[in-house]
């Protein structure tokens, strides 16, 4: 326990796509609650607020505007035409929102993750606001184009979302360099249940893709299992996918190719025994994959963020990818999987075994509400 005079009270914004925003931040939430500290979220979507809350936390659902690409950019028509209708109601929400705060306790310090409502709140109430994400080196960095993708639409979604914030945590599970000293890069933040989940290797391969927009798991599912079938039959292999997807999929199944609902727990437990995983390229499962051991091929959905992560895991020599999937590609990865599984322990060796909970939840101890010093900063 840190020498911090008062515990904080504290407000994490969380965006609701996906489940991988959700539990980074639970992680974080959690381990600060363990050190005495009060928190709770705003996050959007019911699904979200009841994770949330299941876990002991207050949440509330804010609202997110809808902001997305054409081309390589964001265009105000686009942002205009596409949040029309349910602007009003979002404003007034966010504005239930704001009260609900002021009714309950503003807060001592705000942080975020890809997400507007906490930035607004803490610009209204005056408070610090610190980011906590991997997306906002796509901001603060000059990064090269992907093949067709560029960064440009996520540096403008990124500076709607939070215009400045005091200080800007960013994961990263590559090293990565900034003059910036209001940036701070840190490993990625990984539950305890895989770092704690034993570690064998076994003859499995783990597989887990998702849907984006009209982009989803059949073509993947249906090649990996057909290769797998024909050139590796003495592998097993475990493919996961959403509850949605599963009635399409099942019929790829057949002796040691199994096809599964996902389910966390047990996913986490499959990866942990496998020789490889095969997946999208989205951040979590890849650093919850290397943490793990694990080498990955990776098969990125169509935007900017899955595809440099792909390149990066690529040039790192910490898997591989491809734009699909295919014979050649995986036969490939699975061939030189046990160099590059070497690769991927000696690099979570140098650079992923710390824990960065206790370097953010430190810094925000030493804010001055934590440590007892008067604060000029008041509530507008």
């Amino acid at each position: 326990m840190s020498g911090f005079a008062q515990p904080l009270n504290v407000i994490i914004g969380v965006n609701g796509i996906g489940m991988g925003h959700s539990v980074r931040q639970s992680v974080i939430a959690q381990y600060l609650r363990d050190r005495g500290h009060h928190v709770r979220i705003v996050t959007n979507g019911r699904a979200r607020v009841d994770y949330f809350k299941n876990l002991g936390f207050p949440a509330w659902d804010g609202w997110m505007p809808s902001l997305l690409a054409r081309g390589d950019r964001i265009h105000t028509s686009d942002a205009v035409r596409a949040n029309f209708r349910q602007a009003p109601a979002g404003l007034a929400q966010h504005l239930r929102l704001r009260h609900a705060v002021r009714d309950t306790g503003i807060p001592d310090v705000f942080i975020t993750d890809y997400e507007p409502n906490t930035p607004r709140l803490a610009y209204h109430f005056g408070k610090p606001l610190i980011s906590i994400d991997q997306q906002s080196k796509y901001r603060h960095l000059d990064l090269p184009t992907v093949g067709q993708y560029a960064r440009t639409a996520d540096e403008q979604r990124l500076r709607y979302f939070t215009p400045r914030a005091d200080r800007s945590f960013i994961c990263s599970y590559v090293p990565l360099d900034t003059d910036n000293q209001t940036l701070e890069f840190i490993a990625p933040v990984v539950p305890d249940l895989v770092r704690s989940v034993p570690v064998t290797t076994e003859p499995l391969a783990t597989a887990y893709f998702s849907r984006y927009f009209d982009h989803g798991p059949e073509e993947s599912v249906r090649t990996l299992a057909e290769v797998f079938r024909q050139y590796v039959p003495d592998r097993a292999l475990r493919i996961y996918a959403h509850t949605d997807e599963i009635g399409n999929l099942r019929r790829y199944a057949e002796g040691k190719i199994e096809i599964c609902a996902f389910d966390r727990q047990a996913f986490i437990t499959d990866m942990a025994r496998s020789e490889a995983v095969f997946s999208n390229a989205g951040f979590n499962l890849i650093s919850e994959a290397f943490v793990l051991g694990k080498p990955v091929h990776l098969v990125p959905l169509p935007t900017y963020d899955q595809h440099w992560c792909a390149k990066a895991v690529h040039e790192a020599e910490l898997g591989t990818w491809a734009p699909r999937i295919d014979r050649a590609a995986i036969l490939d990865f699975l061939n030189h999987s046990g160099d590059l599984r070497h690769n991927v322990v000696r690099h979570r060796d140098q650079h992923l075994t710390s824990d960065p909970r206790e370097r953010i939840a430190s810094y925000l101890e030493s804010l001055p509400a934590a440590t007892g010093r008067v604060t000029t900063q008041s509530v507008r």
